[in-house]
């Protein structure tokens, strides 16, 4: 996997800088106050996320290119176990957005592109539903399954 240096703005500074910004590998380098892979509105290969572009334009599934917590965003995942009356251990997932308190202290400062609906309305006005056009994800993360059943408790056809 190689990033197209025409669709990747930031691409001089990951070549002299890496794109990581610890030694453990776990965080992208943040450049210009967003992520190293974020395009800028105005940039000529195209806006939005670097890895996105590229693997669309390598016909590839973005969501193999991108970091998890990239392609599940602005989904949080819920985890509750519960004992049936049987004594059997059942796992509850349940799908919401992130709030500035999933991220602890450091929520409060955070840029949120495009999560919060105070700072980022436009996010929260598209004129299709989110099970429409983020399905790949819902169903990578619940199971093409459940996301089928969702679906089907909506009343629509997916």
């Amino acid at each position: 996997m190689s990033l197209n240096p025409e669709l990747f703005e930031r691409h001089s500074v990951a070549e002299a800088e890496g794109v990581f910004s610890d030694i453990s590998r776990a965080q992208t380098r943040v450049t210009d106050e967003g992520c190293i892979f974020l395009n800028r509105p105005d940039f000529a290969g195209g806006a939005g996320c670097a890895l996105h572009l590229s693997a669309i334009l390598e016909g590839e599934d973005p969501l193999v290119w991108k970091p998890a917590v990239c392609w599940q965003f602005p989904f949080k995942i819920d985890r509750e176990e519960s004992v049936n009356s049987d004594g059997a251990t059942t796992e509850c997932r349940t799908v919401r957005a992130w709030r500035r308190s999933d991220w602890g202290p450091g929520g409060a400062t955070m840029a949120w592109c495009c999560s919060d609906p105070i700072e980022a309305p436009e996010a929260f006005a598209a004129s299709d539903p989110v099970w429409l056009t983020l399905a790949q994800e819902l169903s990578a993360l619940a199971g093409p399954a459940v996301h089928a059943a969702l679906v089907m408790e909506l009343g629509v056809e997916d």
